[in-house]
C-alpha cells in the first residue's frame, strides 16, 4: 500500500540524510538532521522537537522508573528507564536554553503484544511512567500512539519533528510453539 501524497510530505527528501537505529537503552538529542528509527513492543519512545533550532530528541526505554532498579542500574543506563530518559533529554535541551514549553512532544509504544491488557502489564507501566514524568516536568504531549496489542516501527525526522509509524501484529512462533 502506498501512502497518499500529503503523507509523503517531508519524507522523500530525507533519503540522503544520516539514518540511525536505536536499540533498547539508547537515545539522545540530535542537532543535525537525522532519521532515527526504532521498533517498539512494550517499550516506550518519546520524541521531543524544538522548531526554533530544528533539533530533535528521542529514546527507546525498556523499564518505567530508574528508582525501582537503583541498586542494579549503572549511570550509563539512563536511557533504559522512561523517567530518567525524559529527564536526560530535557537536560540536554536546557543546556542550549530550550525549555519544556517550547518542545513538541509525542509518546509511542507501551503495547501488550502478548495480549496482557491489564493495569500491571509492562507496556502500561511504561506509558504511565512517561505521562506522569512529562506532566511533572511541565511538558505537554501533542500526540501519542500507545497501548494495544501491536508493535510499532517508528521513523523520526529530527529536523522537522515528523514521526511516521508502522504498526504490526506480533505473530506466534511456529517453530517454537509460542
Amino acid at each position: 500500500m502506498s501512502l497518499p501524497p500529503k503523507d509523503l510530505e517531508g519524507v522523500e527528501d530525507c533519503r540522503d540524510m544520516p539514518h540511525e537505529y536505536l536499540l533498547v537503552g539508547q537515545g539522545g538529542v540530535y542537532k543535525t538532521p537525522t532519521v532515527v528509527q526504532t521498533v517498539l513492543g512494550s517499550c516506550v519512545s518519546v520524541t521531543m522537537y524544538c522548531a526554533r533550532y530544528r533539533w530533535g530528541g528521542i529514546f527507546h526505554a525498556l523499564l518505567p522508573r530508574i528508582g525501582d532498579f537503583s541498586k542494579t542500574s549503572a549511570p550509563d543506563e539512563r536511557f533504559r528507564y522512561v523517567d530518567s530518559s525524559i529527564k536526560e533529554l530535557l537536560r540536554e535541551f536546557a543546556k542550549a536554553g530550550i525549555y519544556p514549553d517550547s518542545l513538541e512532544c509525542k509518546v509511542f509504544g507501551g503495547a501488550s503484544p502478548l495480549h496482557q491488557n491489564c493495569d500491571a502489564s509492562a507496556g502500561r507501566r511504561n506509558v504511565d511512567a512517561a505521562m506522569e514524568t512529562l506532566e511533572r516536568e511541565g511538558v505537554s504531549v501533542s500526540a501519542s500512539s500507545v497501548g494495544g496489542n501491536v508493535g510499532r516501527k517508528l521513523f523520526f525526522r529530527t529536523d522537522t519533528g515528523l514521526v511516521l509509524q508502522k504498526r504490526f501484529q506480533v505473530k506466534a512462533c511456529k517453530e517454537c510453539g509460542r
